[in-house]
């Protein structure tokens, strides 16, 4: 009975191999037709563009002859959801060029065109827009590394961007054209890239790094020309190539911007209002095809949106993004090695509260500016044909004065604040194999009069293996300040990362060490030295679509810190997170993190040896936004931590809502809440008889408040109108004081202070913008702010905000005009009349 059980499974097995062989055998042919027909559908591609005598009128129509003749890039590869499938509706480009410039005609095939998404929006403002869009995205030296992006919507609304090595700039602009159409069946983009938008090989013939992707919104689908694997963040690699670009001669790239702008402005405790009239000019020359020349002559950044100003109790300097155009695009060569912070250059002059200081009980402070005034600033940069890129920055600011005024004699003396100051910052970059590069910078911050010289070398290398799945980062940089009468300062920072970017498992194993003698601020930004952090990241990804999710990423990360230079722990960190998004489009993200040795503050004690020791934590974070690509759109964050042995409890609120009234005007509104019950914090430091350093912490509650309200009104892809008001309020209220013990602990003591504070911060940003010609606007501004600080503890929040609405406010009204004169334009019109 046994055998014949045994026999009779034998049997069944042999039949359900037959069963499922005979099949297989049979579609073996078939199968490997199927798979020589997809490794041609995934493969790189490459597409030539064709010299022409006249070149198109940009309209959006295609309909010069040449368009049908030209070879077409089509067959594109779904990127996701789905990556390498097929997309459900066909695109089509050519490409075109003639010395002056490349030209683009693309036609994206839409069997539903009254659905084709095409919100309006400010330029550079696409990827939040519900909108379907191409991108061309150009690498003019095929190197993997460095790549021009030129997008355009339905609505014929641009989009330009640079990337590089060190990630995106999003603030980069050129001046380009393009024109839109939607039919019957598709929607057309017309596009001419003028040379002088790129840089790229003086070489005969040209071979461009080059791919496409269709966003069609609708389906939140993404398309490219040449597929690019989703598991894989080196996307360059698979882009294909562009030729056919031979023996083009370049017209001299030669601009100029001059700005005229008026002010008129009122100040709080200034009865009058007061007018001034600037002018400057911005010049751009391309040295040749590789390197391009900027200069800012007699800037003005009265326009710029005001910084979101915070309370800040910490022992470090808050960091704001830099706003400044000039100071913000084309800047990727001298953003390596982290040790370029733009906003150095033009700041609060460096001895700012000197005046403070040293004023008699008489004198009173009539003016001391917060910033320094930037005379010039000049860039110089790009890459040559064996891919060495240069990179040549300069600025000069004037001396800054403060001036005060004897209430009793009358008598006004200056005190400056910062003397003439020249920044300056050199990069040599060179590409390597495999998508590889090498960076030298140096940043040097002199002051001839003061007799002060800070410089900071960095060198930097990212080397991936021949398949880019395994990469190296590394980096070491040197800061030297020399100072009159005090001896050469010297100190080190090294990081040392190896990670695996492809794939579903990911990691990353990094180590970055700072000495404690390392200073980079002068021209960078760093809050603390003297640490030592070990890295681990681990990451499981779903990049396709599995039952109800869309992609899904989960990380686990550990982060050990501690003192680099006694080796003494700080704390050790683990965390774990999850962010999916669903079939439905809506996006959840999930961390839960925990300090289980606590933390050892080293910096909040404020004084150089002392330290606070923090107990155990744990924390939550929970962020959940709906489908973008609805009306309605909200995004909810939730926070939570909790320290048990010192009653230490906070949690924050925040709520992003956002309304699309219709394809022109948008309103959205942030409310936040943080509240931060048992907070321990330093205070003041006093000092004993014998210069004993006595610091003083104290028990808060500390509550913020910030609402932003954002309301934007598009009439057209060159005309807009757009209103940002911001009221953030925080206060810290105390309770109990104490004194920080050696071993880091606090003990209560009869200090008693009224330390507690409330403090804030009201900006108003109105700007109307009209982009009359290509590179030239007119921008009219209004800008509102006020900021009041004081002890009042007992003001709800309504009562806070009347009172701040009333206090003494800045206003400022401006108009500027900017335009555009492109050397090679002039030059062509003036040659036909």
């Amino acid at each position: 009975m046994i055998i014949y059980k045994r026999l009779k499974y034998i049997v069944l097995k042999i039949v359900l191999i037959v069963i499922t062989l005979i099949p297989a055998m049979a579609t073996s042919g078939l199968a490997a037709a199927i798979g020589s027909m997809d490794s041609l559908f995934l493969a790189k591609k490459h597409i030539s563009a064709s010299a022409i005598l006249q070149a198109p009128r940009i309209d959006g129509k295609l309909d010069e002859a040449f368009w049908s003749t030209l070879p077409v890039a089509n067959n594109f590869v779904v990127y996701a959801p789905g990556n390498g499938k097929h997309p459900q509706q066909p695109t089509e480009i050519r490409f075109a060029y003639d010395n002056e410039a490349l030209y683009i005609g693309a036609i994206m095939f839409d069997n539903q065109p009254d659905s084709i998404c095409q919100e309006l929006g400010k330029r550079d403002q696409i990827e939040a827009l519900n909108t379907d869009y191409i991108s061309i995205d150009i690498l003019p030296y095929n190197d993997g590394l460095n790549m021009y992006e030129f997008k355009v919507s339905p609505a014929n609304l641009q989009n330009d961007c640079k990337y590089s090595a060190i990630g995106q700039d999003f603030n980069w602009d050129a001046v380009w054209e393009s024109a839109t159409q939607i039919n019957k069946d598709s929607w057309v983009a017309e596009i001419k890239i003028p040379y002088s938008a790129l840089r790229f090989p003086k070489s005969p013939v040209q071979v461009w790094g080059i791919n496409m992707w269709r966003n069609l919104h609708r389906n939140h689908e993404y398309s490219t020309w040449s597929y690019v694997d989703n598991k894989d963040q080196d996307i360059f690699k698979y882009y294909g190539t562009l030729q056919g670009i031979k023996d083009i001669d370049p017209p001299v790239r030669l601009s100029i911007t001059p700005y005229l702008a008026g002010y008129l402005e009122k100040n709080p405790g200034v009865k009058e209002w007061e007018y001034s009239v600037r002018g400057g000019l911005d010049l751009r020359y391309g040295i040749n095809e590789s390197y391009t020349l900027d200069m800012m002559l007699i800037p003005d950044f009265g326009q710029v949106q005001s910084d979101d100003i915070i309370l800040n109790l910490t022992p470090f300097e808050v960091r704001y993004d830099e706003k400044r155009q000039f100071f913000s695009e084309a800047t990727e060569l001298f953003n390596k090695c982290e040790i370029f912070y733009s906003r150095r250059i033009g700041s609060i002059p460096r001895n700012y509260f000197a005046p403070y200081e040293t004023a008699s009980s008489s004198e009173k402070i009539i003016e001391n500016p917060s910033e320094t005034r930037i005379i010039n600033a000049t860039k110089i940069s790009g890459r040559n044909q064996k891919g060495l890129g240069v990179g040549f920055f300069n600025a000069m600011t004037t001396p800054a004065n403060a001036t005060l005024k004897d209430t009793l004699s009358g008598v006004q003396r200056k005190v400056q604040t910062q003397p003439f100051t020249n920044y300056n910052v050199f990069v040599l970059d060179q590409n390597l194999k495999n998508n590889s590069y090498a960076t030298l910078i140096n940043t040097n911050y002199w002051v001839p009069n003061g007799k002060y010289l800070a410089n900071v070398t960095g060198f930097e290398t990212r080397l991936n293996t021949r398949s880019r799945s395994i990469a190296f980062l590394g980096r070491i940089n040197m800061s030297q300040i020399q100072e009159k009468s005090l001896a050469n300062r010297t100190g080190y920072r090294y990081l040392l990362s190896f990670y695996k970017p492809k794939g579903k498992f990911q990691y990353e194993v990094m180590r970055d060490a700072i000495d404690k003698k390392y200073d980079p601020n002068d021209m960078g930004y760093l809050s603390n030295n003297n640490e030592a952090q070990n890295y681990l990241r681990l990451s499981y990804n779903l990049f396709d679509p599995f039952w109800k999710l869309q992609s899904s990423q989960s990380d686990l990360v550990v982060l050990h810190r501690s003192l680099n230079t006694a080796n003494e722990f700080i704390s050790i960190r683990i965390q774990e997170s999850n962010m999916t998004t669903f079939r439905n489009y809506w996006s959840n993200f999930l961390q839960f993190g925990t300090n289980p040795k606590g933390y050892v503050d080293f910096y909040e004690p404020r004084v150089p040896g002392w330290k606070y020791v923090k107990p155990a934590s744990m924390d939550m974070n929970w962020r959940i936004a709906s489908d973008n690509r609805k009306p309605f759109r909200i995004h909810n964050s939730l926070g939570l931590s909790n320290a048990a042995r010192n009653d230490n409890f906070a949690w924050f609120l925040e709520t992003t809502a956002r309304m699309r009234f219709s394809d022109k005007f948008t309103v959205s509104m942030l409310i936040g809440y943080d509240k931060n019950f048992n907070d321990y914090g330093w205070v003041q430091t006093d000092y004993d008889s014998i210069s004993q350093p006595v610091i003083r912490f104290g028990r808060r509650d500390v509550t913020s408040i910030s609402n932003i309200l954002n309301l934007k009104y598009i009439f057209n892809t060159k005309m807009s109108l757009n209103l940002r008001g911001r009221h953030y309020w925080s206060r810290a209220e105390y309770f109990d004081f104490y004194t920080l013990q050696q071993d880091g602990s606090l003990k209560s003591g009869d200090f008693t202070a009224n330390s507690s504070l409330s403090f804030n911060v009201f900006t108003a940003d109105l700007q109307y913008v009209w982009y009359f010609a290509p590179g030239s606007e007119i921008s009219l501004v209004w800008k509102n702010y006020i900021n009041t600080y004081d002890d009042r503890m007992e003001l709800s929040y309504r009562e806070d905000l009347r009172d701040t609405l009333r206090a003494p406010q800045a206003n400022s009204f401006s108009v500027r005009i900017l335009y555009y004169i492109d050397y090679a334009r002039v030059k062509s019109r003036l040659v036909k009349s």
